[in-house]
């Protein structure tokens, strides 16, 4: 059996799956931690951190698979991998922190990663449905950021429960924007322009 090194062309094809599937996973487990929190919401917040570390390690590797062929696919890959590895590496930290270091924390990840988000959705242009899902959660980010710094948790299970409201809209935001690359290249079986390109 003879096998072939991956091509912007196999990312593509297979990014709208690996959004939808993290997503999917992402809102299981919010949802059971919102739905029993005295069950073991601090544990699912690690379950999900470890999800959003495990699929950034596999954006950044197909990322370092097609610099050669794209430079520009694996800038855009590269970033949600980084985006990703932060969040998951956050939701991981959240649980060891103090809460006043942990509080900071997460206002500060938000904040730049909000700035990263913008960014990120600017570079697949105007045009493309996906690119009004990215910007739209970009501001969500800086919204949350405001809303922790104006009211703030005092004890650690409520920002415990504040991060798993935001892993629920993040996975909400995954599966759309999953869907919405989809529809993207679905009109004319794009094999030469995508998104991605």
């Amino acid at each position: 059996m003879r096998f072939r090194s991956l091509n912007r062309h196999d990312v593509w094809r297979a990014m709208p799956q690996t959004l939808v599937m993290r997503g999917l996973g992402m809102v299981i487990l919010a949802s059971c931690g919102l739905a029993w929190p005295d069950l073991a919401p601090t544990m699912t917040l690690v379950d999900i951190g470890i999800i959003c570390t495990m699929f950034a390690v596999v954006d950044l590797i197909l990322a370092f698979a097609i610099r050669q062929e794209s430079s520009r696919s694996a800038r855009k890959i590269g970033a949600l991998g980084i985006l990703g590895a932060s969040c998951g590496i956050v939701m991981i930290t959240i649980a060891a922190l103090p809460l006043t270091v942990a509080l900071a924390t997460v206002t500060i990840w938000l904040l730049l990663s909000g700035g990263g988000v913008a960014l990120w959705g600017a570079s697949f242009g105007r045009r493309a449905r996906s690119s009004g899902v990215i910007a739209q959660f970009g501001s969500g980010q800086f919204l949350l950021a405001f809303a922790l710094v104006v009211v703030q948790p005092t004890r650690a299970s409520g920002l415990v429960h504040v991060a798993l409201i935001y892993a629920f809209v993040l996975a909400i935001a995954l599966v759309t924007l999953g869907l919405s690359l989809h529809r993207d290249k679905a009109p004319r079986e794009r094999s030469e322009v995508e998104l991605f390109a």
